[in-house]
This record gives C-alpha cells, sequence and structure tokens, in this order.
C-alpha cells in the first residue's frame, strides 16, 4: 500500500500572527516562541474539524491548545492574581484562538495544609467565591474549565500517581533540590516533603495534558522540569513556558506580594479607602539603585528567580501601573502631570516611566493616578458581589469562615491530641490486625533463591506461628525506584514468581499442614493506595514534612556510609516516605526489615532490642518509623490505636547464607549468575552451580556448601539429619545432625570438598525441581518467566 503523503505545511497568516503576538505579550519570557508558533498552527485558529452529519458544527473533533495555571484556594486573591489573570486569560484565549485555559483548582493541597479548618466543603466555597471574582473581573470563561484537584487526584488515582511515580524516577536529588524555590527556602532546610511538591506539580502539567504551562516567573525552575522530564520519557512535544511578571510588594524589598502581610499588596475585596491608604504608603523611589552583588550563600532562594529583567529601580507603583493598568489591550493611564495639572492620559508605559524619572510626574502624582485607575477596576468586582445573589452568597459564607476561630485540636486531659491522617486497611478489611509485616524486596530481572529465603525468614520471625502475617508487594515503590525499569508487567511477572517461589520453600520446610504461606495476607501496594489515595498520599507528606530530607536519605543520623548520595534518584526518597504510609496503613504489630549494609545508629538515636543482641543491626528504614511513631503518635490516646510496632531486622547474622561466592570487587570477575542459586534455575543446576561454587579446604568462615546443607537440608531449624555418601577409603557414608558437627569436620580435613559437594547437589536439585514444578503449575508465574527473560535481552540490547 502506497505511503500517505503528509499534508502540505499550513499557511502562516497575519491573523495567527496576531495570535501569535498577544499570547507571546502574556509573558515576560516565553520558552519557546518557535515552538508555540508551531503549536498554533498545528492546534491553533481554524484547525477545527466535525463530523460530517454534524451540520451545526456543535462538537469539534480537533484538540484545542490547552493552557494551565494552579491556584489553592486559601482565602484572599491578590489583584495579580484577580486581574492581571483575568487579562493573560482573556489575550490566551480570544475569541477564535482555538484555546482553552484548564485552571487546576487545588483544593486537595489546602486540604492538605489543613486550610479552613481542614474542611474541604468550606474549601470548595472559597474556591468558587475565587471564581465569581475572575467572572466579575472581566475574565472570559467561554473557553476556561476548572479541575478540581480533590475529584480528579481521587476518582482518576489510577492515573495521575503513576504519573508522578514516573516524574520521580527520571530525576537525582540534586535537580529536584533546584526546583525547591517555589516553596522560597534555600536546599540545606529543606523537609523530604519539599521535594514531593515540585514532583506533583511537573506532574499536574502531563495529567493535565497542558501544551503551555501560563504560570509565574517564580515557577519557571519546575515548568523546566516538565520540558526536562519529556526528553528523559521520550515525549515529542515539551510543554510551551509562558512565565508571567511577578508584581513586587508595595513596600520597600518585596521582591513580590505576600497573602500573609496585607499591606504588600492590593487585595480583589480591598475597599476605596484600603486602595488609598496602602498606595499613598507604599514604596516609590524615583532614583535606581545599584543592585550590587551578593555574595554566593546570601541569595533566598524564595527570590532568586522572581524577575528575569534587570530592573533597578523597582518601583511597586510603577509596576502596578504597567503590570495592571496597561496591561489590556487599548489600557491607558491618567494622571497629574507638572504641564497637564488637570491630568494626563497615557497609553504607553515607557513613557509614564520616562516622565516620572525626570520628574515631570511626582510620585503623589503618580500614586493618585494608581489609585483612581485601580479603584475603577475594582468597582465591578464590588458590585458584583453586592448585586448579584450568588456571588454575595458566596462571599457571606467566605467572611464566616475566616470569623470563625480554627477548629479547636482534640484534647486529652488539656493535652493537644495531634491530627492522624492515614490510609486504615484494617478498617477496610485488607488486612487482618495486630499483623506481622513484611515488605517484599524491589524487584529485579534475575530473582534469587536468597531473596525467597529471606522472606520466608522475615515472615518466621513473627512473635508467634499464629501471628497474622502480611506480605506487601511493593509495585508502585518499584516503579518509583525504577526497578525493572518502571516496567509494570515486568514488576508484576517477578512478585508472581516470587510467590510461586515462596510456596514452594515453605512446602519443603514446612510440608502442607504446617505452612507458613496460608496464613500470611499477601497485599498489592498499588491495590491498597487506590481503595483510599487521598488518606494514603496525605499521609506520605505528613511523613515528608516530620523529616529533613538529608534524614530521609540516611545523612545525619549514624549511618552516612549507606546514606544516599545526591546524584542518586530522588524515587528512593519517595519510596522511603511511602514506606512509613504503608506501615501506618496496615498498622501491624511488628515488622521485619533488612539491616542497614554497614554502620550503626549513632548514640542518640533509640536503640532496637533484638533477640540475643545487645547493640542490634539498624537501617534508615527502621530509624524512619522510630522517629515518627515518637514524635507524632506518641501521645498516649493514640499509643492504644497505633502502637509502635517492634521492629525485627534480617541480616547476614541472623538470616539464611546462601551466596556461592565470596564478594566480588571487581564485575570483570563476575561470571554470570554464578553468585546465586536463581530461583527459576533448571534442576541440572544444582550440580552445575554446586560444582563452581566457593569451597576452600578448612575454610569454614566462608563455605557456601555448609551454609545450603544446613539450610536445606533442616539442619538450621533442627530435628533432622544429613547423611554424606564416601567412599570407604574417605571413611564411609557420615551422618550429621548439628551444622556444628560438619563445620568441625570440615575444618580438620575429615570432610573432603567434593563429597560435601556431592550431598549438597542432591539436596539442591531437589529443590530447584520443586521450584519448578511450583512456578509451572502457577500460569502466571510460568508467563512471569518469560516476560523477566524478553526483558533481560531487552536491556542487554539497550546497552
Amino acid at each position: 500500500m502506497p505511503k500517505k503523503e503528509a499534508p502540505p505545511p499550513r499557511e502562516w497568516t497575519p491573523v495567527l500572527e496576531q495570535d501569535l503576538q498577544r499570547i507571546l505579550s502574556v509573558g515576560e519570557e516565553c520558552i519557546s516562541s518557535k515552538e508555540l508558533k508551531a503549536l498554533i498552527t498545528a492546534k491553533g485558529r481554524d484547525t477545527q474539524k466535525y463530523a460530517e452529519d454534524d451540520t451545526q458544527k456543535t462538537k469539534d473533533l480537533t484538540p484545542r491548545i490547552r493552557l494551565y495555571d494552579g491556584f489553592e484556594p486559601s482565602g484572599r486573591m491578590h489583584i495579580a492574581q484577580g486581574l492581571l489573570k483575568s487579562v493573560n486569560v482573556n489575550k490566551c484565549t480570544a475569541n477564535g484562538t482555538h484555546s482553552t485555559f484548564c485552571f487546576w483548582v487545588a483544593d486537595w493541597f489546602a486540604l492538605m495544609n489543613d486550610k479552613m479548618g481542614g474542611d474541604l466543603d468550606k474549601i470548595i466555597i472559597v474556591g468558587k467565591y475565587l471564581i465569581e471574582v475572575w467572572k466579575a473581573a472581566g475574565m472570559d470563561l467561554s473557553n476556561v474549565e476548572f479541575r478540581w484537584a480533590s475529584n480528579e487526584i481521587t476518582e482518576k488515582a489510577n492515573i495521575y500517581w503513576p504519573i508522578m511515580l514516573d516524574v520521580a524516577r527520571r530525576f537525582n536529588v540534586t535537580r529536584i533540590k533546584k526546583c525547591c524555590q517555589i516553596m522560597g527556602r534555600l536546599e540545606g532546610s529543606l523537609t523530604a516533603a519539599q521535594v514531593l511538591y515540585p514532583l506533583m506539580q511537573c506532574s499536574d502539567v502531563f495529567f493535565l495534558q497542558a501544551d503551555i504551562c501560563q504560570l509565574g516567573v517564580d515557577q519557571r525552575k519546575v515548568n523546566m522540569l516538565a520540558r526536562e522530564y519529556c526528553d528523559a520519557a521520550k515525549k515529542r512535544y515539551k510543554p510551551v513556558i509562558l512565565s508571567h511578571h511577578m508584581l513586587y510588594g508595595l513596600k520597600e524589598g518585596q521582591e513580590k506580594m505576600s497573602k500573609s502581610d496585607p499591606d504588600s499588596a492590593i487585595f480583589m475585596e480591598d475597599t476605596v479607602e484600603d486602595v488609598e491608604r496602602k498606595i499613598n504608603k507604599a514604596y516609590c523611589p524615583t532614583v535606581e539603585k545599584d543592585s550590587g552583588e551578593k555574595k554566593k550563600g546570601e541569595v533566598d532562594a524564595g527570590k532568586e528567580s522572581m524577575h528575569l529583567t534587570v530592573d533597578n529601580l523597582k518601583n511597586p507603583i510603577l509596576d502596578y501601573v504597567q503590570h495592571i493598568v496597561l496591561s489590556p489591550p487599548g489600557a491607558t493611564f491618567t494622571c497629574q502631570t507638572a504641564t497637564s495639572p488637570d491630568g494626563q492620559t497615557y497609553s504607553d508605559y515607557n513613557q509614564v516611566k520616562a516622565d516620572f524619572l525626570k520628574g515631570d510626574i511626582t510620585p503623589e502624582q503618580l500614586k493618585g493616578g494608581l489609585i483612581t485607575a485601580l479603584n475603577k477596576l475594582l468597582q465591578p468586582v464590588r458590585d458584583h458581589f453586592t448585586n448579584n445573589e450568588v456571588a454575595k452568597g458566596l462571599l457571606e459564607q467566605v467572611r464566616e469562615f475566616k470569623k470563625q476561630t480554627a477548629t479547636p485540636a482534640a484534647t486529652d486531659n488539656g493535652c493537644v491530641v495531634p491530627k492522624v491522617v492515614r490510609m486504615d486497611l484494617v478498617e477496610k478489611g485488607v488486612v487482618p490486625a495486630s499483623s506481622h509485616l513484611v515488605l517484599a524486596p524491589l524487584p529485579n530481572s534475575n530473582p534469587t533463591l536468597q531473596s525467597a529465603a529471606d522472606i520466608l525468614a522475615k515472615l518466621k520471625a513473627a512473635e508467634s506461628a499464629d501471628t497474622p502475617k502480611v506480605l506487601m508487594l511493593l509495585d508502585w515503590t518499584a516503579r518509583v525506584n525504577s526497578a525493572l525499569d518502571a516496567d509494570v508487567k515486568v514488576i508484576s511477572a517477578y512478585y508472581s514468581i516470587l510467590l510461586a517461589s515462596l510456596r514452594a520453600l515453605d512446602k519443603h520446610f514446612h510440608g502442607e499442614e504446617g505452612s507458613i504461606m496460608k496464613n500470611v495476607t499477601v497485599v498489592t501496594q498499588s491495590e491498597a493506595i487506590l481503595k483510599d489515595p487521598s488518606n494514603y498520599w496525605i499521609s506520605v507528606i505528613n511523613a515528608g514534612r516530620h523529616f529533613s530530607l538529608d534524614e530521609v536519605m540516611g545523612l545525619g543520623i549514624g549511618l552516612d556510609s549507606v546514606g544516599m548520595k545526591d546524584s542518586e534518584g530522588v524515587g528512593k526518597v519517595i519510596g522511603r516516605l511511602m514506606m512509613i504510609a504503608d506501615v501506618l496503613a496496615v498498622n501491624p504489630k511488628s515488622i521485619a526489615l533488612d539491616a542497614a549494609a554497614g554502620g550503626d545508629i549513632s548514640a542518640e538515636v533509640e536503640k532496637l532490642s533484638l533477640e540475643g543482641s545487645s547493640k542490634a543491626p539498624q537501617s534508615v528504614e527502621a530509624h524512619l518509623i522510630q522517629q515518627f511513631y515518637s514524635a507524632k503518635l506518641s501521645h498516649p490516646s493514640l499509643v492504644s490505636i497505633l502502637p509502635m510496632p517492634q521492629l525485627t531486622h534480617i541480616d547476614a547474622s541472623s538470616g539464611p547464607k546462601l551466596a556461592l561466592q565470596p564478594p566480588r570487587e571487581s564485575a570483570a570477575h563476575k561470571t554470570e549468575f554464578d553468585e546465586y542459586f536463581l530461583v527459576d534455575d533448571p534442576k541440572v543446576n544444582g550440580k552445575s552451580k554446586m560444582k563452581k561454587a566457593f569451597c576452600e579446604p578448612g575454610n569454614v568462615d566462608f563455605c557456601p556448601p555448609i551454609e545450603l546443607l544446613a539450610y536445606f537440608g533442616g539442619l538450621d531449624s533442627g530435628g533432622k539429619d544429613v547423611t554424606i555418601s564416601r567412599s570407604p577409603d574417605n571413611g564411609g557414608d557420615v551422618t550429621y545432625t548439628t551444622k556444628s558437627a560438619i563445620l568441625a569436620d570440615f575444618k580438620s580435613g575429615s570432610l573432603h570438598p567434593g563429597d560435601l559437594k556431592g550431598a549438597v547437589s542432591t539436596i539442591m536439585v531437589e529443590v530447584l525441581a520443586k521450584l519448578n514444578g511450583e512456578i509451572k503449575a502457577d500460569g502466571d508465574a510460568a508467563k512471569g518467566v518469560k516476560a523477566l527473560k524478553a526483558f533481560e535481552k531487552k536491556m542487554k540490547k539497550k546497552k
């Protein structure tokens, strides 16, 4: 079939050029105008198409240009958000432009930040009030849509959060730290939650399918992150970044307005008297100042990138004239001047500034003209909230909310009870109460027998055999950590194989009647999260707020040797915060964890007391759980509901040791898959791998065959014996009932490595045969083996 010819390039017309220039006028910077032009060509004016039978042209079938901005309905709206945004939206969605402006109403974030007492209904009313402000300010809402985050994040959690996980896995900590200026924080003082916010904001762009990010200059670094994500994720089209100007605060030295300082800005509900008072008091310099150079480390992270153009005058009155009064097309500004005491009308801002700097306009005259202009612009808003019943009702409710004191925190004998937001999997019937929790390892393409044995050891670490056990498969944590390249199907394949392997080992050790796995509730993390995504992710963020970023990275807690580096993926930080939320959701009686690879918790950190050890191995995960429970859940009324779980660590000294080779410093010395048995090894590998296994005569410090014999032969668990076949010349068959006896004979030389390996080979062939049989009998696991092999092959090709 002949290839379809590409349509000829669309003609660029004067009308399209007008659309381009009008949209460009919104931004202090556009990245990039070339891409914006291409976007207008592809989706802009006159690209509409309708179905043949749609003679009334009621439904446009072609995608429109989508612009996006977000706001948190937390109370007041300042004049830039009200008037300037209205003008910008109208410019971007002017009649015929074929564009839609999407507002992301961040009511979920307001809820998370406990605005309006954490009452979502009140927050939504505030959001509706702000929309009424825009209507009154002249925003044309015919091409505007409002997407409420509380609905979207909950109802489409299966779409939103995987986007965030994918964004997080693409960047390291260093890159995300650079974005944290949107919180106005220097890197050294970051909480762990503050690296999550830019990741979520970047996710918003793709969740809303935005073509243009039309936010303030202060959000530029996060918007640039969205463009970088497109490179990392190999997305063809990057969002255009159209960053609007940030108005100065009215006081000297204020780089931007502040909602917390009412005199730093004009607000949309300000009275005539408020405007007059604030403007008359405002900073209004007549001479430019040398900005000078700040020393490194002195730049406030919240101010560093507020303005992209050089302005040594930084006069907020002139700023308002330029960006509020003269921003609408065809607008004018009138004020008294030295030559025109009755008032001179300007249509060009540069002329206003020039006359002001040469003294033709005094600060008082400039302020007087601005007061008149602002009150003229604000009067329709005042009238709307006086005359429109809907708007009037919303305003009355919002004013009542402001009068109400914050909802008093719950108290117990005068002591404040902390508010705990979490997903409750016990209440939802997903997991049993008072369980023993084991978190499955992050998947890889070659699941080892060691990993399955470790999980079995963790499950057996429960207080008693009757204790209900929960095994959580961390599929979303795997995705955010880029395990198996975050491939959903391959991650699922790994866990199917792992579960089949656990069942096989369980039967080998305990038989059908004594099975441990029969008493294990297997929970897939993503399925659990989607039962209550809002509360789950609020608990993740609350955990992040409690900890510094360094602490979650494992720095400064005595584990620096295994702590994260800034060059590592930020997904690891997110995964650790999710771990706290997972624990809170399960509310277990006990947890079994992996010990840290090295290092001890410092003296300041509370020690864990484990069986048989006064100086227990520790981990970052244990530290985070302990500290969070101690700080947030120690109130007596909470301890009874959310008691701190008992923590147990499984490490090389307490768990099974199934390595076949000593650790190798260089990858060049490694033979493929010879370090461990794999759970899907064919049974013949029981002999071939054992033949190559390290077994130095007399060396009992590291002797894999003895460890494998003791573990799989049942000596470790007791009650069983193993017989090693030997020729009469070598002393004949010998039966051992303890591991110590084998170690003694091997050390003395009376037990030869060849005889030892022969016995272990027989056992391993039997074990691998059981594993193979269980995997083949499980359709998902059998398919999983093929999926992992195909993945391994694909990744090798990429190299």
